[in-house]
């Protein structure tokens, strides 16, 4: 792991905060390690204009979710449909015992992408890493 990387976006906090003007939101909260994200986007014409992030998580969350609030931009909606987990650790190697948080936040993208297609404000949690998320919006 690049510790140095690691310690600049959990200082520089990438791409972390509100969005203004997002056009999709979406909550997401991980049981099984207490995690909670919320992922913004805005998208126009079918393309990911701009994504960030809130998170009540660690600093491996916070590296998950800036490395695919990065991936999706300038994407659409389905080429970021087609990101996986891997393709977030391949972007941040994340620690063996920390591979879960690339799936977190890939699990968290995929609501927000949803809410994009239907305008919806999703919410689900996951009870354990990597596990199916359960619908909490009803």
């Amino acid at each position: 792991m690049d510790f140095d990387r690691f310690k600049k976006i959990n200082d520089e906090k990438m791409n972390q905060g509100e969005l203004a003007g997002a056009t999709a939101v979406a909550t997401y909260r991980n049981l099984g390690c207490g995690d909670g994200y919320r992922i913004y986007l805005r998208v126009e014409d079918g393309v990911i204009r701009d994504a960030s992030y809130t998170t009540e998580g660690c600093g491996f969350g916070l590296v998950a979710l800036a490395m695919i609030t990065e991936l999706v931009k300038g994407k659409t909606l389905a080429e970021a449909e087609k990101i996986t987990p891997e393709d977030i650790d391949r972007a941040f190697t994340f620690p063996d015992r920390r591979k879960n948080y690339p799936t977190s936040a890939w699990e968290a993208m995929h609501l927000a992408l949803k809410a994009a297609r239907t305008g919806s404000q999703p919410s689900a949690v996951s009870s354990q890493p990597g596990a199916e998320p359960v619908k909490a919006d009803g």
